[in-house]
């Protein structure tokens, strides 16, 4: 799995040019050797009044379909052919290519994975309906297809509503649960047995607010829950771990939410990447005529509330990911002394951990670090401990 960067587009675009590695079709049928990137839309909308400062990433996935490594992909951003109701701005990290484009570099992709990324697009005046295309072309050395290197992407503005991003890292060894990726350019496998964050993030990138979130987790292969929220329960859907609902989040446009969750991969899993993780968020929103008050952050939704309603894209609500795994040790490490100073033992096993949902008011590093948490007390606990 190749180390994804982020490149800024202001702290809240945090997503907008995220890229995220995450597995691709299982036992693709290759037209020749070599590698083979495919360019496909993956956002569809955005809802009317969207400001500039909270531009929604609009996700373009980068699926190497090939056999070989896709090296220095280098992608091109045309934005010539909007229209007047859809604005653009260029992230940090990318090159200006003309009055209307913009070129970022990528890096490789391996064979089987892809990659997202986000164009920041606004929402300007009062405009609805069809808002243009952007084009993006990917330049990939050796490439063995060319014919889908080239993507328009259409752009619909819908009415003013929310509209959910939703993003997740891959699970690595010492990650930051913190909803971005800034100073993790060198990540280290999970060694078989060990526990890990998983870091991710679920963004309004609309123009309402919304009360009440949905979530749902599912895991890779050998990988398995090991603490999570209070207002989560093991799902009861095969094949996935978690069902989240969280009735008192209010999220902003603009603002996100933290799920406060770690994993424990399997003792026996192999080495390598292993895919099969899915995040999927919906909202529960309030009706239209209820105004916002304080204390907001902390009330409960009301029965009236709690219902799902179509928000302005649904195209971008889940995220794919994978567990990248070490090699287990040879021998498992020798027990600490007791008798030592500084040794181990007396313990009664794993820690209660309480874990609590995160609501990060702005998007990215620049919130984090001004301190801008507020932790949501919830009335249940429930707390997940890996066998």
């Amino acid at each position: 799995m190749n180390t994804r960067t982020l490149l800024r587009a202001g702290a809240a675009a945090a997503l907008a040019i995220g890229f995220v590695v995450v597995a691709g079709p299982a036992g693709p049928a290759y037209a020749a050797d070599g590698p083979d990137v495919a360019v496909t839309p993956k956002s569809l909308s955005i809802a009317e009044g969207v400001k500039r400062a909270k531009a929604k990433p609009f996700v373009v996935e980068l699926d190497n379909l090939g056999n070989a490594v896709a090296a220095d992909v280098v992608v091109k951003v045309e934005l010539d052919n909007l229209d007047g109701g859809v604005g653009w701005k260029r992230p940090e990290g990318c090159e200006k290519a003309g009055r209307l484009a913009y070129t970022c570099a990528i890096g490789d992709i391996l064979p089987g994975q892809d990659y997202e990324f986000g164009v920041p697009l606004f929402s300007i005046d009062a405009f609805r309906g069809s808002g243009g295309f952007f084009k993006v072309t990917a330049t990939v050395a050796g490439d063995t297809n060319l014919a889908n290197n080239v993507v328009e992407a259409d752009i619909t503005v819908k009415k003013k509503t929310y509209d959910f991003t939703v993003w997740a890292q891959d699970v690595y060894a010492g990650v930051v649960a913190d909803g971005d990726e800034v100073g993790e350019e060198t990540r280290t496998p999970v060694t078989p047995g060990d526990t890990a964050p998983f870091d991710s993030a679920i963004f309004n990138h609309g123009s309402k607010r919304v009360v009440g979130v949905t979530y749902t987790l599912k895991l890779p292969d050998h990988v398995e829950v090991a603490s999570a929220p209070a207002d989560c329960e093991a799902a009861d859907v095969p094949g996935f771990a978690l069902f989240c609902e969280n009735a008192d989040v209010v999220l902003k446009p603009g603002e996100v939410l933290l799920p406060a969750i770690t994993v424990k991969v399997a003792a026996d899993a192999p080495a390598g990447v292993i895919p099969g993780g899915v995040l999927h968020a919906q909202a529960i929103t309030p009706d239209g005529d209820d105004a916002e008050r304080a204390g907001d952050e902390a009330r409960m939704a009301t029965q009236s509330q709690k219902k799902e309603i179509t928000e302005a894209d649904e195209g971008d609500n889940d995220v794919q990911f994978v567990a990248v795994v070490g090699t287990a040790p040879s021998s498992p490490p020798a027990s600490p002394n007791p008798d030592v100073p500084g040794g181990g033992g007396g313990g009664d096993g794993l820690p209660v951990t309480g874990t609590q949902t995160a609501l990060i008011a702005g998007v990215g590093a620049a919130i984090l670090a001004a301190g801008l948490v507020l932790v949501l007390v919830l009335r249940r606990r429930r707390t997940f401990t890996a066998e």
